[in-house]
């Protein structure tokens, strides 16, 4: 199964909580200038399913909110969380972030830091404006759509 395919199927679940980083996996890593292509219609469709999205950065729960107001998705959010704790490991807690792990889902351009018990969806780096991308589009969920 593709990771698109695998997306579309946790998505036709239950709804459940999607976790979004922000630097290089929806907004570009350099300037932060650009939106990568494709996650505002993700976060739209999601949002028509009654997921619960969650925007987090490396950069704090306000840096996450600011980033997403500059481009316009503030409003497909949920919550806005800093990636601020770490355990033994080195990997981040994501307890504070969803309330139960194992019902969420994160996307982010590193998913090395993230626990093992946790679905990830890993996506290559967004480091500038880049039409072409379609790591994000690939992963659309229309409403209704088996």
């Amino acid at each position: 199964m593709s990771v698109a395919e695998s997306v579309r199927a946790m998505a036709q679940s239950a709804p459940m909580t999607w976790v979004f980083d922000v630097d290089a996996t929806l907004v570009d890593a350099i300037t932060g200038s650009s939106l990568r292509p494709g996650a505002q219609d993700l976060l739209v469709s999601l949002r028509a399913k009654g997921c619960r999205i969650v925007l987090w950065s490396a950069g704090g729960a306000a840096y996450a909110r600011r980033r997403a107001t500059q481009h316009g998705i503030a409003h497909l959010f949920d919550a806005y969380e800093a990636k601020d704790a770490r355990d033994g490991a080195g990997k981040l807690h994501v307890a504070g972030v969803v309330g139960e792990p194992a019902a969420a889902v994160f996307v982010d351009d590193q998913p090395e830091d993230l626990p093992d018990h946790v679905q990830v969806v890993a996506v290559p780096p967004y480091l500038a404006h880049r039409p072409s991308d379609r790591c994000l589009t690939s992963l659309r969920v229309a409403p209704g759509e088996e």
